[in-house]
């Protein structure tokens, strides 16, 4: 059996998830602003008077952080640039110069000890798979707020959509950062992390954008970051042979096309594009289209949106759903512009006029059957929810 180093660090942070469930839980304020900061201050001085005998990897090419202040920097302008398409929503924090260095102390505190305590663990251990994916876990479970994952499980929706927007990304960039603390520097998940902190406090708006457009935005990020230096990691390595050059080049060509897919799939899933895709989760439009399918509709300017036929088929918004319904009849009321819809399948037209406002776009194609997994999850909480009303 391996001998673990750090053994005592490990067992205390395995103690303080315990200590860390049980009073979030009963008071999460006290533990944010109080217990949480001031442990991790303890966990530091521990570290740092441990340090001379342990070992923190540190790359000395200062490439690697100018890369991730870079990329950190581009992310943050990203995500605010997408609340251009998506609107946006004031930020919950006090706007305050106390309450902002408030705030990011007790959240810089916390995420300077984590990341402390995954360098030093896992590059002491560094031959030992197991034991970083279990202290990889460990560190995602310190980061979990329990007392929101209790209060949201009886709602089996709200539960699914915390655990796509938020846990999975924790997950996902947990993973990435043991990967840039064991290949470069435990300083690139700082410095990443840092920015995302002064971000979050400094910034009075956020994009308003729904669950699943945050957990992929995350996520997929994460998986960029890791593209991106795993292929710098690689590069910068000693001078290969003639063979070892070849393979690099076509590793080159694979990131560069793993790199354009991703950064596109995200752009199309945010809506960034001209053409955006939606889920139809009825039969109403059969047999144009059917329930599980994936339609794809292109967005169109006010001048095309008053032009728009009898006979098209738009996609527009009512009571925030997503409907497409095609056009049967244009009404005039006072001057303003109302579309009579209809879908194919029904008998009679909807009863309510379509707007000008309401309309997102026009149909242009669809693809057949790709949409199923989330008409099987809107099922699903339709028939909790109706389980919770009968009860």
């Amino acid at each position: 059996m391996r001998y673990v180093k750090n053994t005592n660090l490990l067992l205390i942070i395995i103690i303080y998830i315990f200590i860390t469930i049980k009073l979030i839980i009963e008071n999460s304020v006290f533990y944010i602003n109080v217990v949480n900061p001031i442990f991790w201050s303890a966990i530091l001085v521990y570290i740092i008077c441990d340090i001379k005998k342990g070992y923190i990897r540190i790359s000395k090419n200062n490439l690697y952080y100018i890369y991730m202040i870079i990329i950190s920097i581009l992310q943050i302008i990203v995500t605010f640039y997408i609340g251009f398409f998506k609107g946006f929503v004031k930020s919950p924090y006090n706007r305050d110069i106390i309450s902002i260095l408030k705030n990011i102390f007790i959240q810089a505190i916390p995420i300077v000890g984590i990341e402390f305590t995954r360098a030093l663990i896992t590059n002491r251990n560094k031959d030992n798979k197991v034991l970083i994916a279990f202290v990889t876990l460990i560190l995602i479970l310190l980061e979990i707020k329990y007392n929101v994952f209790v209060n949201l499980y009886s709602n089996k929706k709200l539960f699914f959509e915390y655990n796509c927007s938020i846990i999975l990304p924790l997950i996902a960039c947990n993973i990435l950062y043991t990967y840039l603390t064991l290949k470069v520097s435990f300083l690139l998940p700082l410095i990443h992390r840092i920015f995302s902190v002064v971000y979050v406090s400094l910034s009075p708006i956020f994009p308003d954008v729904d669950w699943f457009i945050l957990g992929t935005i995350n996520i997929l990020s994460d998986i960029l970051i890791y593209i991106l230096f795993k292929y710098k990691y690689t590069i910068m390595q000693k001078k290969k042979s003639k063979n070892r050059n070849r393979q690099n080049t076509h590793n080159k060509v694979s990131y560069v096309v793993t790199l354009t897919f991703c950064i596109t799939l995200v752009c199309f899933m945010l809506g960034v594009f001209k053409y955006e895709p939606i889920t139809i989760l009825s039969n109403s439009m059969f047999p144009s289209f059917c329930r599980g399918d994936v339609v794809i509709y292109r967005k169109i300017s006010n001048d095309e949106l008053r032009n728009i036929h009898v006979g098209s088929i738009i996609i527009y918004n009512i009571k925030e759903q997503n409907i497409a319904h095609r056009v049967v009849d244009i009404v005039k009321e006072n001057g303003t512009i109302l579309y009579k819809t209809k879908g194919d399948y029904n008998n009679v037209s909807d009863t309510n006029l379509v707007r000008i406002e309401q309309i997102k776009g026009i149909c242009e194609f669809h693809i057949k059957y790709i949409g199923y997994p989330s008409v099987w999850l809107h099922d699903y909480f339709n028939s909790e929810n109706a389980k919770v009303e009968i009860k």
